[in-house]
Parts: C-alpha cells; sequence; structure tokens
C-alpha cells in the first residue's frame, strides 16, 4: 500500500491501480473506507464509445514536495488516452488535495468526461447507521438521514449531480458526509471559473458507499483531453452537522469572483444602485403566477390590505402575444411577443398600493414553428444522449452561445421594458435548470463548451439588464428559477419551492418518499454560504385556504426565518375563493379543476406577522444578515397536515396529503456585520410554549448584559418589546402559539 500520512490523516493507495484503500482520522482512530466495500473502479473515462474503467498500465511516483507529500498516479486506459492524478496531503493537514487530466492522442477518440477521484467503501458512521447525514448542495440544500440505508444501487442517491444546475443537481460545489458527534468527510471542488462537473455521493454496487467527481470535456473533439485546473479537497469532520461543511466551504466561496461586489450591506452604503431596496426592506410577501391578462384586482387588493406590507407579484406567463403556457405552447420568436397582453387594471392596481410585478417569461424555450423559426432551428441547443442527470431536458432550448439568441434575449426584453415599464423581469427554466453542454460548435464554443456555455448565460444576462436598464432609466432587478452561485453576482432573487415539500412539487422530487418521512430535509445551504451576498430566495408554494393543512405555519416560518421571502403561489391551481368566486381555467395558463376554497384571515395574518418581522426589527438580519450556526435547542415536535393539490392535473403528487412532524419551535440565528446579533424562534404548534435558554449557548461576548425581546403577533403588525437582563445563567422565553420572538443582543 502507498501510504501518505500526518498527525492528523492517513491516506492508502493500492499499489496495483492507485485505487483508495483507506482515509483514517488518527486522531480519532476512525477509518472510514471499509475494504470489503471498495468499488471496483479507480476511475472512469467517458468516450464516445461508452465508459470504461480499464486500462492497461499503471505507474505511480512518490515525492517530498515543500510542507507537503504527493503520489502522482499515471494510467495508459485501453482506449488509449492516458490518465493522471496527483493525491497531495499537506504537512499537519487534516486535508488531502486531488489533482486530474486526460491526455489523449492526436487520433484518440473524442472524450466526453472523466470520473475521478472515486472514493468508495463507506459504511455506517453511527451505530446502524441512525445519527449519519448526508448533505449536499442539490436544490441549494438538501440533508438525507442514514444513507447507507435509504439509497439504492442504481436508484435513490445522489447520482450523476451536474453543476452548476440547481434543479436537478448542485448549486454550490461540495457536498459532506458525516455522524451526528462521530467525525465524517467533507467533498469539494475549488473552482471559480464555472466548469461543468458532477458531484455524487451514492451506493456502489458493493453495498457501500461511494464519492466521487466528474469533470466535462471542454472540447468533445477528436484528439482532445481534459485538463481540470481545479484542486478537489477532501477534509476530515468533527460531525458538528451541516454547518460545520458548510462553513469550510464559505470560507473559500466569498473570496470568490461572484462575491467581488461585496456584502449587501456593503453595496447599501456606498449606494449601489444594483441593490433594490423595495425588495429588500419593503416587500414582505410575494405572489406568483397570478393571471398577467386578465383583471385581478380584487385578489391584489385583498392581499395586500391583509399582509399589510408591499408585495412583490411574479405575474403568469399570458402576457406575450403568441401563447406562453404550461405545457400548450411557447411563443416563437421576436414578432410573437409583442403586442404585449397585460391587464391594464392589474398594473395600475398594483401602482396604486406600491407593489412591484415582474412578468413570467420562459427566455431559453422556443417555438420552432413560430417567428424567426428557421433561424433559431440553427441556434437549437444540442444535447448528448447520455445526459447523466435525473433531467431529461426535453424542453425545446435555445443555446444562450448563439447570435440569434443573445440578440433575441436582449431585443426582446428590452423592448418589453419599454412597452410595459416591468419593475423586475423573471425567467423560468433558465440558465440554473440547464445542463451546461451543447454538441453544436457553429454557435462559437467547443463542442461540449461547459464552462462557454455557463459564461454565455452569465453575458445574456448581463447584456439584457443593462439594455432594460438604459430603457428604464433605473435599476431592474432580474430573477430566475432555483439559483447556482456562479451567476451570483448578476441575478437579483429567485423563486424555489423546496420549502414547502412535501406540499409542493419540482425540486426535491427525486427524495419525495424520504421527504414525507421526515428522513430528508431541506437544509439552508445556500443561505449559510451566500446570503449576505444576496440574492432573495422566494419560497413556499402557499395558499391562503385552510385546505392546504397546518403544515403551513411550519412552512411560512421556516421560509422567513431562513431569510426568504414566503410566496403565495398560483400556477396550478385556482387562487381563493372572494366572496364565493374563484378564477377559471379558462382563462389560466395551465389547466386546473375548480376548488372554492375560501380565503382565510387568519392564514393571511400570520403571514402579515412574518411581513411584518421581515421589513421591521428583523430586516437587517433576514435581508442583510450573515447566517450563524442554529442553537442546540429541543423543544420537541408537533405533526402537522398538509395537503398537496397546487400540481399539474395526473401527476403523481397531484391531491397528496398527509401529516409530517417537524421542530414546534423553528429557529434561525444571524449577525449584522460587528454591530448585532438575532436570534429568532417561531413557535408553530397550538399551545404557548416556554423555551428554556442556556446563556453560554448564545453567540454573543459575555460583556452584553441586556437584550432586546420583539414579540411578533398575527393580533398585531406592531411587536411589543422589553428588555431581558442576562444575570442568570438560564433564559426562559414565553412563546405563545403561532407568533415569532426576536432576541437581540447589541454587540460591543
Amino acid at each position: 500500500m502507498i501510504v501518505l500520512e500526518n498527525s492528523r490523516l492517513r491516506v492508502g493507495l493500492r499499489e496495483d491501480n492507485g485505487a483508495f484503500v483507506s482515509l483514517r482520522d488518527r486522531s480519532s482512530g476512525r477509518e472510514y473506507i471499509e475494504e470489503d466495500g471498495i468499488g471496483r473502479d479507480v476511475f472512469r473515462l467517458e468516450t464516445d464509445a461508452g465508459r470504461s474503467s480499464e486500462f492497461r498500465g499503471f505507474t505511480y511516483e512518490v515525492r517530498q514536495g515543500e510542507g507537503y507529500r504527493e503520489c502522482l498516479l499515471r494510467w495508459e486506459s485501453q482506449a488509449g488516452p492516458v490518465i493522471t492524478g496527483s493525491v497531495r496531503l499537506r504537512d499537519e493537514a487534516d486535508q488531502l488535495e486531488v489533482y486530474c487530466s486526460v491526455v489523449n492522442t492526436a487520433d484518440g477518440p473524442p472524450i466526453l468526461s472523466l470520473e475521478y477521484p472515486i472514493l468508495s467503501g463507506f459504511g455506517a458512521i453511527t451505530d446502524g447507521g441512525e445519527d449519519d447525514y448526508v448533505v449536499h448542495s442539490f436544490a441549494t440544500g438538501f440533508q438525507i438521514r442514514n444513507p447507507l440505508k435509504h439509497f439504492r444501487h442504481d436508484g435513490m442517491g445522489f447520482r450523476y449531480m451536474p453543476y452548476p444546475e440547481s434543479f436537478s443537481g448542485a448549486a454550490m460545489q461540495f457536498f459532506a458526509y458525516y455522524g451526528k458527534g462521530h467525525g465524517g468527510l467533507y467533498f469539494a471542488a475549488l473552482d471559480p471559473d464555472g466548469y461543468a462537473k458532477w458531484l455524487n455521493f451514492y451506493k456502489n454496487e458493493g453495498d457501500r458507499l461511494e464519492a466521487s467527481f466528474i469533470h466535462a470535456c471542454e472540447d468533445i473533439s477528436t484528439g482532445k483531453g481534459i485538463e481540470v485546473p481545479y484542486a478537489m479537497e477532501v477534509r476530515l469532520l468533527r460531525g458538528q452537522g451541516w454547518p460545520e461543511a458548510a462553513g469550510l466551504y464559505k470560507a473559500w466561496a466569498i473570496q470568490q469572483p461572484w462575491c467581488a461586489k461585496g456584502t449587501l450591506a456593503e453595496r447599501r452604503d456606498r449606494g449601489d444602485a444594483g441593490l433594490y431596496r423595495w425588495l429588500y426592506e419593503e416587500a414582505g410577501a410575494a405572489t406568483f403566477g397570478i393571471n398577467a391578462g386578465y383583471d385581478r384586482t380584487k385578489w391584489l387588493r385583498k392581499y395586500r390590505e391583509r399582509i399589510g406590507t408591499p408585495l412583490f407579484h411574479i405575474l403568469g406567463p399570458d402576457w406575450s402575444n403568441a401563447p406562453q403556457t404550461f405545457g400548450r405552447g411557447v411563443p416563437g420568436g421576436y414578432d410573437d411577443w409583442f403586442p404585449t397582453r397585460f391587464n391594464p387594471d392589474n398594473l395600475a392596481c398594483i401602482r396604486e398600493q406600491g407593489d412591484q410585478f415582474a412578468p413570467f417569461e420562459f427566455d431559453y424555450l422556443f417555438n420552432f414553428a413560430g417567428a424567426d423559426g428557421e433561424r433559431a432551428k440553427a441556434a437549437a441547443q444540442r444535447f448528448p444522449e447520455d445526459k447523466k442527470s435525473i433531467d431529461a431536458y426535453r424542453f425545446p432550448f435555445l443555446c444562450p452561445a448563439a447570435p440569434f439568441t443573445r440578440e433575441l434575449h436582449r431585443r426582446r426584453d428590452e423592448t418589453l421594458q419599454r412597452e410595459a415599464d416591468v419593475d423586475a423581469i423573471y425567467y423560468d427554466i433558465s440558465a440554473n435548470n440547464i445542463l451546461k453542454v451543447c454538441l453544436d460548435d457553429s454557435h462559437g464554443h467547443p463542442v461540449g463548451g461547459g464552462k462557454a456555455i455557463n459564461d454565455a448565460y452569465r453575458l445574456n444576462y448581463v447584456e439584457t439588464k443593462a439594455a432594460m436598464v438604459q430603457a428604464a432609466g433605473r435599476y431592474v432587478p432580474m430573477g430566475t428559477e432555483m439559483m447556482n452561485e456562479t451567476v451570483l453576482d448578476v441575478l437579483d432573487f429567485y423563486q424555489a419551492r423546496a420549502g414547502g415539500q412535501p406540499a409542493a412539487p419540482l425540486e426535491g422530487y427525486p427524495f419525495r418518499d424520504l421527504l414525507k418521512s421526515g428522513d430528508a430535509e431541506l437544509v439552508p445551504l445556500f443561505a449559510y454560504v451566500y446570503h449576505e451576498y444576496g440574492p432573495v430566495r422566494l419560497d413556499g408554494w402557499g395558499k391562503l385556504t385552510a385546505e392546504i393543512g397546518s403544515l403551513f405555519y411550519f412552512t411560512v416560518a421556516r421560509t422567513y426565518l431562513w431569510g426568504g421571502l414566503y410566496e403565495l403561489n398560483y400556477e396550478y391551481s385556482p387562487m381563493e375563493a372572494l366572496d364565493g368566486m374563484e378564477n377559471r381555467s379558462d382563462e389560466h395558463y395551465a389547466t386546473f379543476e375548480p376548488r372554492g376554497y375560501a380565503f382565510t384571515e387568519e392564514r393571511a395574518d400570520y403571514l402579515g406577522m412574518f411581513a411584518a418581522l421581515r421589513t421591521g426589527a428583523g430586516n437587517k438580519y433576514l435581508a442583510y444578515g450573515e447566517m450563524l450556526p442554529p442553537l442546540p435547542i429541543d423543544a420537541g415536535q408537533v405533526t402537522l397536515d398538509w395537503f398537496h393539490y397546487n400540481h399539474g392535473i395526473g401527476s403523481l403528487e397531484y391531491n397528496d396529503a398527509g401529516s409530517l412532524s417537524v421542530n414546534r419551535i423553528v429557529h434561525a440565528a444571524w449577525k449584522y456585520r460587528e454591530e448585532s446579533v438575532g436570534l429568532l424562534f417561531a413557535n408553530v404548534g397550538e399551545e404557548a410554549w416556554d423555551l428554556k435558554l442556556s446563556l453560554s449557548d448564545l453567540p454573543v461576548p459575555e460583556s452584553v448584559k441586556e437584550l432586546c425581546c420583539y414579540l411578533y403577533s398575527a393580533d398585531s403588525k406592531q411587536p411589543t418589546t422589553e428588555s431581558v437582563q442576562t444575570q442568570a445563567e438560564e433564559l426562559t422565553l414565553k412563546i405563545p402559539a403561532h407568533c415569532v420572538v426576536l432576541l437581540e443582543a447589541v454587540l460591543p
């Protein structure tokens, strides 16, 4: 066995093939790799002939560098290309650095990807795996309990997770496997340039867990190889939960180009025009999918009246000249979009109330039988047959790098701005949902071209936003479905639905059964790493009806306490009935069944309570703050019911219902600059609760002698406040049912 070791970590590689056979934490003595579970593949090279791990020759060399020891590995593959790897262990570090490349011959086969490193043989860390977790940046952050039990070979797991692609893959470049309080492993790619890759954690054929990275070839042509320009890290963890892994990644991530503009607070202080304060400071909630082309003023007024703060409305797609629908067609070229068909009463009502709106737009879907169809066919995105994703990408996409696409994207939305004077723009099924590959090099990018495709999306957003800003004479925020870190600095908000699961569709669906049992859960990885840099998250998939169930109270609380805006969604079902009337399906862009579920004022008042928190005393934390690790509180759980009818008729999730056990007290901790700390606690149960806190657990210095307590309730738009002295070792917070408390400490 080839051994690299220091005082903290011991790494073992097989001498005959270079496979990882040992990862030992020397301080605890824990060995993470079980030899009988090691997979058979050291690497997987994908050519146009398929995947292969076969090689006809292997050599290695161990060398000592300044401050590190390194093993250089070289495989001569059966397909011809040479794979090289480097495993480096720095002195007194608890981490590995791994590098790799593929060197092709001049007439070698086109290479699609390389999977390396492959680390396998991971078993349970805690007894029976019951306190084991895998945390992954899939869909901006998911955690699965006991993956050794729940994952299946060639089935459920984080297999083929493309980056950057946060609907069906990875929003950031890390994942971790840990046992609560018993250590674990952190895996990350440190790539600041947006190269296409896959971050995978799954079960292998030996019934053990396996981690791997797949690297896309940027030019899938004869004789081309792969030069992976970034390091991959494997680090030891202490088993302190998802914030430990997220904190490691954050230390690297906020130094990257997508955070170069600085924090939101810094941008606000210097008068950055790109900081659209109406959404950060004034909007208390959001709606999504209200018809743009039909009079919906009755509902717009009701929402604003009862919630009590300005609202951000992302109107439905039914504003374009040619139909823009869900499953029944989309526009083609420029002439299919104009003139617009916004209902003027809706826009007048929004303006009158001081609300803001954005139109919904499928910016990369195209009707090739519509206007400019022949030109567009040459600009169509061409995917490989094997996409290595849980998504099939069946929509008619335009390639973002094609000159036609770039011209249409800018011209269409510049005209939209001039004609409708929109406050913002929203794109669905856009850069954050689409695999970064196109095989048509006539668009000006290499065959494959993952980084080139990602760069093209960024450029289209930048150019289109500049044109809209010039037309408007003010900053125009731009948002998308989902979010990836590579576009963090060019987009301003995003829509997600995972916060509403299991009473929501779409992202998270591969783990829906585990979400319903509580073995899978959303975790705020993206917020923990990037919240103080933006953008704003819209989530919740809610309705103001009693019929959706009591899980509503938990979902609203969690959405706000994690820094988001709760979204009332009307895409696949009617709005709440007002005076017995609801909107009709024949006026909508998706078919739905009538419901007759009445608008519930109590639900609206509850939402208004959090909207008041967001725009009031909690604003500096929930809009501008840095998320801290949550406190170790245990107030028990409550069981809440849910009903999911806001989905496409005929889908497996349509009219699904159940119950879910959740934490009685929803909690989050925040810091605003070095000025103050805010601790938030929402009671989602039906009874008042006395929450006992140990003052030694609070993330504040001992010199803080006084805390300010803000209690928000649905009965009043203004919180009650009181000072809390900290002389005692324990503090008791009395939190009424369906109320939220902000405990604030001003730092010395």
